[in-house]
């Protein structure tokens, strides 16, 4: 029997650790949208001068109009009506507003990987002459389960540290991602707020375009009916001026009888 002989055997385990995270941003965007219309009457023109005068006159007190800008203006359901003295022109805007609101998303999913490896020896002891069935093939598969299990004793002690590098790689990256994925939300609301108000702005004007007839039917009833008031007192201070009598006014549907008596003097008249 001689020395024992020693033989030395390495076993490797790797250790991988993988991350993934599931990320998504939203962001909404919103807008107002108008649509505005208008029709134009050169009302003002139509009328006598003497006429014109007396309408512009009664409008500064006609019910529901109001002053505005050197104008007069009258209030309607989704619009409005605007006579300028300065030009004589009657505008009638027919004027629908909507509010549009989208939202935009954006998604990415992160992924990452830690790998090492785990070393682990083991030493065996084994006689050249096989003494005591210590073979080198005996030495060298007891060297292998030491290694062995030193690697995974290891590997265990390595999971735990590449777990904690995981963790901190998948917060470095998710923390790079956020802004990324906030502009990218940003972008996708803009571009759906534009598409979005160019449907309702679409919208919007076809129905305008069917109100702005009626409207403007509206306009020219609100200030014919001035002007029906303006002929009334009109006609009533020339009655009164003259000296007439028997004054007498009927209002219908279809407008206001007056009737006055007015003497003529025939013969100062052919003078």
């Amino acid at each position: 029997m001689c020395n024992p002989r020693r033989v030395r055997v390495e076993a490797t385990r790797e250790v991988v650790e993988a991350w993934e995270l599931a990320l998504e941003r939203r962001a909404s965007a919103s807008d107002s949208v108008v649509s505005e219309l208008e029709v134009r009457h050169p009302f003002g023109g139509t009328l006598g001068q003497a006429t014109r005068q007396v309408f512009e006159a009664t409008l500064t007190t006609a019910e529901g109009w109001r002053a505005e800008g050197g104008g007069h203006v009258l209030e309607l359901t989704d619009g409005r009506v605007r006579y300028d003295p300065a030009t004589g022109e009657l505008v009638v805007t027919a004027r629908l507003e909507d509010q549009v609101t989208v939202e935009g998303h954006a998604a990415e999913t992160l992924r990452g990987t830690v790998r090492e490896q785990a070393t682990g020896s083991g030493e065996g002891r084994y006689y050249a002459d096989g003494f005591a069935g210590r073979t080198r093939e005996v030495a060298e598969r007891e060297a292998q389960a030491v290694a062995e299990a030193d690697a995974v004793r290891r590997a265990r002690e390595l999971a735990g540290r590449l777990r904690v590098q995981a963790s901190r790689e998948s917060t470095t990256a998710a923390a790079a991602a956020e802004a990324r994925l906030q502009r990218a939300a940003d972008d996708d609301a803009r571009a759906r707020l534009a598409e979005e108000r160019e449907r309702v702005r679409a919208d919007l004007e076809a129905r305008n375009r069917e109100r702005i007839t009626r409207l403007g039917q509206d306009g020219l009833r609100a200030v014919n009916g001035v002007l029906a008031t303006a002929y009334q007192r009109a006609l009533l201070d020339f009655a009164r001026q003259h000296g007439a009598t028997g004054i007498r006014q009927e209002e219908s549907d279809g407008g206001i009888d007056i009737e006055f008596e007015l003497d003529i003097d025939v013969d100062g008249m052919a003078n």
